[in-house]
């Protein structure tokens, strides 16, 4: 399969070329270095099983005859081990390398694009052999595809248009294949999903032999699920006591009280492992639950289950759209399981630090973050999507471990439904042809395969589905009250202002002598701010909070242990924030309407636990949503519609999104990205591996933040969470948290020079960071922060911040926006 390094014809001696170099160490060749990388890939491709994986997706190249696939699978595979042979470079040698054998030159040291077309040459001489005309456009349309991977292995994928037009690649072989390209019929996706993957080989290959050359690391470990840790899993999962008490109710040992919620929540538990059985060869599953049905605990069965009926699967990943519900689950997995790492992987998690006495600690503990190096990862949307759809070396690092895993997706309906067509379209064909299994949950879950024209392995977990989500302790865990919402208010928005705030404090105070914790939710920033100053004078009995985005995590986690206190009487003003991954219990909520899986995100918070009697939620209409949500299709079926307010009290959210993508479109006829990029444009850009415009359409949040630090002191005596635990001492003044000295040691990352411990070093800070910084999101690049005296890597340091700030730590964002003079959210 991979081709003899010294008889690649290559003209020089290969024994005096190198690759590599260190003080102190004999300079690494570049034979060695590509048997190195050639070591890694053989081990990735057999420690993932993925051979079997990478031979189907060669296959489904169908322009190219059986005849000539061995030739196929030698291009993939030598694309890796070859990936470096421009490093014959004269000049590489002479200034990368100090090869003296060379003479100096200023000639350009890069060696990618020269690798790229070296590779292009050894294969084309095969190639040239082959009569048949589509094999042979074909196989030079692949290996250009190929080329292109290994061309930008030190860079970031752009567009494979673009490189294969440059002067000095096109030539008349390439313009052929590329002018026949829909008669060469090659599948898009496939052929997307193909080159991504040999690209995440390709640069992750490279990185591991690099490693065990410049930092005496040596990989064996890439953190993945032994059959024997599988069954381990599952016995401590099935020792669990609600567990147990699952199983006792199964063999009719054990029964609940027909209103006992915890029966349901058992019938679910179990429906869902029945219908996961009987569809075990299936790919993606639907798991749509009530609010409060135990989701997280039969979701990690349910995956449990998939890794131990396929033998190829060997890593767990549970996705989210909230890092709150990052920290809740993992909460969950360390409570149940004592014998696996469980790993948290997202921009405000330390990485984890191994032995600091070992020379190449911080180089293994950073190459076990970049390569995702645990059994079980709990990440992000965000994360998930970066690697799916990313074009940096960074972003494609972790690709390959996808594969042969099982992943399952909380909140699917959180991401920008003007997205879900090409969603579920990559996602269908990720899971099918990487061999992932996918579980999609949640209470309000699209079932986004009818925007398929040919959808294949989509399964309901729960087919009884009425009889979960019509039964009163779900249904009727909360009554819902539409008297505010008078149709009449909707004509006169801004007159009737403060009139609607009158008859949501008189609906309050209605219900302030029966119940005792609050919860009030609007939908812009200003108008929280407003009422939570309102309540603050006129409800004195009760301690009243406000929670946004403007709050950080210790105030936030604050905040909620105040709701659990016994015989407090308490008030939350909230945004969006508290609607999903805020773990609260409330007596009654107020809510400025939105989208109708908002609204029952929403009423997730009030009665949690089913304990009380009267607990209601009322929707009131205050601000223009269609401002704060642009763009959003479920905007139209809203709660101003007494059709809608029906479907979300019945909890019918099927029927509520068969409208919501009847508008998207079914089948895809009228999806489109802004105004012009139809389907058919989306599929020729990936059938052309347009990476940089397919990141952009896929990109899950698509505007631009300011972030500003705040450099107060935070008493950390009042907050019980793990960032303040064994603080530092050399951070604190006085006992309290210090911005300043935050900040400062933020600055002094840059004097370090070992790259892994710099990176390491970083995440540890930035996990304080986050208390101090601010996010300013802008409409466009011409406007920015302002009053700030230093800025590093785009955050911006208000040394004077005195002004934007409250007493309780809270961001002024209005005081700072009218400084600014800017036109912010």
């Amino acid at each position: 399969m991979y081709l003899n390094f010294k008889n690649l014809g290559l003209r020089v001696d290969i024994a005096s070329i190198f690759a590599h170099r260190k003080d102190y160490k004999e300079k690494e060749t570049l034979e060695e270095h590509s048997d190195l990388t050639k070591k890694y890939l053989d081990l990735l491709v057999t420690n993932k099983n993925l051979s079997k994986i990478i031979d189907s997706l060669l296959k489904l190249l169908k322009s190219i005859s059986n005849d000539n696939f061995d030739l196929l699978k030698k291009m993939f595979y030598n694309a890796v081990y070859l990936h470096d042979l421009g490093k014959i470079n004269k000049s590489f040698q002479r200034n990368k390398m100090d090869n003296k054998l060379f003479e100096e030159t200023t000639a350009s040291s890069n060696h990618s694009l020269p690798s790229a077309k070296k590779y292009i040459k050894l294969f084309e001489t095969e190639i040239e052999k082959i009569e048949d005309d589509q094999d042979f456009y074909s196989l030079i349309y692949v290996l250009y595809s190929f080329a292109y991977q290994i061309s930008k292995h030190h860079g970031r994928l752009t567009s494979f248009e673009e490189f294969i037009k440059k002067r000095d690649i096109s030539n008349f072989k390439l313009n052929n294949a590329l002018n026949s390209i829909v008669e060469l019929k090659i599948p898009e996706f496939e052929f997307y999903i193909l080159n991504k993957l040999l690209f995440s080989l390709l640069v992750s290959s490279d990185y591991y032999a690099t490693s065990e050359y410049m930092a005496d690391l040596i990989t064996t470990d890439f953190g993945l699920l032994s059959d024997h840790q599988i069954e381990s899993l599952s016995k401590e999962f099935e020792s669990f006591n609600v567990v147990k008490n699952i199983r006792l109710f199964e063999k009719r040992e054990l029964k609940f009280k027909d209103n006992d919620i915890n029966k349901f929540r058992t019938e679910m538990f179990l429906e869902s492992e029945k219908n996961l059985k009987n569809n075990l060869n299936e790919n993606i599953f639907y798991l749509e639950a009530p609010t409060g049905s135990g989701k997280t605990l039969t979701s990690i069965n349910l995956g449990l289950k998939l890794l131990q009926n396929d033998k190829n699967l060997n890593k767990l990943f549970y996705i989210f759209p909230f890092n709150t519900l990052v920290e809740q689950t993992k909460k969950t997995f360390d409570d149940i399981f004592k014998t696996i790492n469980v790993e948290v992987i997202n921009s405000i998690t330390p990485i984890r630090e191994g032995d600091e006495n070992k020379e190449n600690s911080y180089d293994k503990s950073y190459v076990t973050r970049l390569f995702f190096h645990n059994p079980i990862i709990l990440t992000t949307h965000i994360s998930l999507f970066n690697i799916l759809f990313g074009t940096s070396k960074d972003d494609n690092y972790p690709l390959w471990q996808l594969a042969n895993s099982v992943v399952i997706i909380d909140e699917i309906q959180s991401y920008n439904n003007n997205l879900w067509w090409y969603m579920i379209e990559f996602f269908q064909k990720y899971a099918k042809l990487l061999n992932i299994k996918i579980i999609i949950m949640s209470a309000t879950l699209p079932k986004l395969d009818i925007l398929l024209e040919k959808p294949s392995g989509f399964v309901d977990l729960i087919e009884n589905r009425n009889y979960f989500f019509e039964n009163k302790l779900f249904k009727e865990r909360v009554f819902v009250d539409f008297s505010l919402l008078n149709s009449e208010d909707f004509k006169k928005s801004d007159e009737l202002r403060y009139e609607r705030i009158e008859k949501l404090l008189s609906a309050f105070n209605k219900e302030r002598n029966f119940h005792s914790k609050f919860l009030f939710e609007f939908i812009k920033k200003d108008t929280a701010r407003e009422f939570y100053d309102i309540l603050k004078n006129s409800a004195k009995e009760f301690a009243v909070y406000e929670l946004t985005g403007d709050d950080n995590k210790a105030y936030r986690e604050f905040v909620i242990s105040k709701t659990k206190e016994k015989n407090t009487k308490i008030i939350i003003v909230a945004t969006q924030v508290i609607e999903a991954g805020v773990d609260i219990d409330m007596d009654v909520g107020f809510k400025d309407i939105s989208t109708l899986d908002s609204e029952e995100q929403f009423m997730g918070r009030v009665n949690r636990n089913c304990k009380k009697e009267n607990s209601k939620v009322y929707f009131f209409y205050l601000d223009d949503e269609q401002k704060i949500y642009r763009g959003d299709n479920r905007l139209e079926f809203n709660l101003r519609n007494k059709e809608n307010q029906y479907l979300l009290q019945e909890k019918k959210f099927q029927d509520f999104y068969k409208k919501v993508l009847n508008k998207i479109g079914a089948n895809g006829n009228s999806i489109k990205k802004g105004l012009n990029s139809e389907i058919e444009n989306f599929k020729q850009s990936v059938s052309l591996l347009n990476y940089k415009e397919i990141s952009e359409i896929m990109t899950l949040i698509n505007y631009q933040n300011d972030t500003l630090f705040l450099p107060f002191k935070i008493d950390i005596t009042q907050y019980k969470i793990k960032e303040f635990e064994n603080m530092d001492n050399s951070l604190l003044t006085e006992g309290f948290l210090d911005g300043s000295k935050v900040w400062d040691r933020f600055k002094r990352l840059n004097e370090i020079e070992n790259f892994s411990e710099m990176k390491v070093k970083k995440s540890r800070i930035n996990s304080l960071m986050q208390f101090f910084t601010f996010n300013i999101v802008k409409y466009d690049d011409s406007q920015g922060p302002c009053n700030w005296t230093e800025d590093i890597g785009g955050i911006y340091y208000i040394r004077d911040y005195q002004d934007y700030l409250t007493d309780d730590l809270k961001f002024k964002r209005k005081e700072y926006q009218e400084d600014c003079s800017s036109n912010f959210y």
